[in-house]
């Protein structure tokens, strides 16, 4: 269980997979769209698919796995930290004294992958965990619902 480690913990395999699962589904309704208004020209329809593909791509094999990878939490007696970014490194902490307020949430397909959102809400912002195994999210929030 999570509330008995320290971390810093990573997402499950299953977040990566959900997010591609997802992006895939996004993806679909693109070359019907582009076949539908633009069966006519050819130019437009090939620009298109190539703008739809690239994107599909971009977010398939760069954006996604890198923000799985530099995903991370940990909580110790004292602080939630999430490091996070694509891009850039950004870290986001807030004290366990601090928090107000904490949900799960979870999608129709999250829920089948055993995953869900962790929001923590406190004095002064919101921290999001996305694709969290839902195990580790209760028994995380539980661990703070003791000290709140």
């Amino acid at each position: 269980m999570i509330a008995k480690r320290r971390g810093p913990f990573r997402l499950p395999r299953r977040a990566l997979l959900l997010w591609r699962v997802r992006v895939t589904l996004c993806a679909l309704p693109a070359p019907v769209l582009v076949a539908l208004f633009f069966a006519d020209s050819s130019v437009w329809r090939r620009v298109l698919s190539g703008v739809w593909i690239a994107a599909y791509l971009f977010f398939f094999l760069f954006f996604y796995p890198v923000m799985y990878r530099k995903l991370s939490f940990a909580s110790n007696g004292h602080s939630f930290v999430v490091h996070c970014g694509v891009f850039y490194n950004r870290i986001k902490a807030m004290e366990i004294r601090n928090i107000q307020h904490v949900t799960c949430t979870a999608s129709p397909l999250e829920k089948a992958m055993g995953l869900c959102t962790l929001f923590v809400w406190g004095a002064g912002g919101l921290i999001r965990v996305p694709s969290m195994d839902a195990g580790d999210a209760r028994a995380l929030s539980g661990g703070w619902g003791a000290r709140l």
